[in-house]
């Protein structure tokens, strides 16, 4: 690619990893009252289980949309542990596995927000993760009202679901991204998530040496690949500086800037530098005395009248 995209693939090439999901009490992240968890072995489902997670104080209250679409209320969590301790719990079937969710992206704000709440410190993005919301989306795959979403997807599968039920979401999660493994023909599970992290944004075609309209084009690309949600670009050119080159260029058409520089927003910087970089003119300092306002000495005289 001409542009990097940054991806967080796993570190294994077989089906094994933990799907995840989360219901929250209100619209704060850390809000978590329900949490589902599905472990997959080489392909094969060895357990799947929900807790009941009592929001942190700051936190705990529900919002009437919300108990409208889970259905969970104060009285389900009452006596419920908090995150820290499930996260005790559950700990054991995360660490240092890939993490599979249905829009990983709010999945990821939520277990962020979890963990920062309570000091928690673990990078489980360094063992990569898959999102089936966007392996459906890279692989167009649908129901026939074009709909995304994990209850349609399932059920196009024929997977059996309860919506909005942690447990039941991360099972179908988890059985979703190996159904559309199968349909796609893909046996391992990295390159199933490679093919996800994948924007499907075709490559403009660029020759070695860009011109004006080259960097117009490339402009636009990257502008289309940085509103993808979830794509993370490395050592992308920043659109200023494309704008910076675009001018220097129309000031000066003998100037010549590759590909591989227009690509790397730090070889961009440096072609722009050398290109702009004139000698300093040495200065010239005139001290000007400061003005004085003199005593005059000269007499005034008045004509009597």
């Amino acid at each position: 690619m001409i542009i990097t995209v940054r991806k967080y693939l796993p570190r294994c090439d077989d089906f094994t990893f933990t799907a995840i999901d989360f219901e929250r009490a209100n619209n704060a992240q850390s809000s978590i009252c329900q949490l589902g968890l599905c472990v997959v072995e080489r392909g094969r489902i060895v357990r799947s289980y929900e807790y009941f997670v009592r929001p942190p104080k700051k936190a705990f209250y529900f919002q009437r949309n919300a108990v409208q679409i889970h259905g969970i209320t104060y009285e389900d969590v009452r006596g419920a542990p908090t995150f820290d301790r499930v996260w005790k719990a559950i700990f054991p079937d995360i660490e240092g596995r890939a993490l599979v969710a249905h829009s990983f992206r709010d999945d990821a704000l939520t277990l962020d927000a979890a963990l920062r709440c309570y000091g928690i410190r673990y990078e489980y993005r360094s063992y990569g993760h898959l999102c089936t919301l966007e392996l459906a989306q890279r692989a167009d795959i649908h129901d026939e009202n074009n709909k995304y979403n994990l209850e349609a997807l399932c059920a196009l599968y024929g997977i059996e679901l309860l919506p909005h039920h942690a447990g039941s979401d991360a099972q179908g999660c988890a059985m979703l991204a190996m159904e559309m493994a199968r349909a796609l023909s893909i046996d391992s599970f990295k390159e199933l998530a490679d093919f996800s992290q994948t924007p499907a944004f075709p490559e403009p075609q660029l020759p070695d040496e860009l011109s004006c309209d080259d960097l117009w084009t490339l402009e636009s690309y990257i502008t289309k690949m940085k509103n993808k949600k979830g794509v993370r670009l490395e050592d992308c050119p920043k659109q200023r500086d494309l704008l910076r080159a675009q001018k220097i260029m129309e000031a000066d058409p003998t100037m010549k800037l590759k590909k591989e520089s227009a690509v790397s927003a730090k070889e961009l910087n440096k072609w722009i530098g050398s290109s702009t970089a004139q000698p300093t003119p040495q200065r010239r300092y005139s001290f000007i005395r400061p003005w004085r306002r003199e005593k005059s000495t000269k007499k005034r005289t008045f004509d009597g009248g």
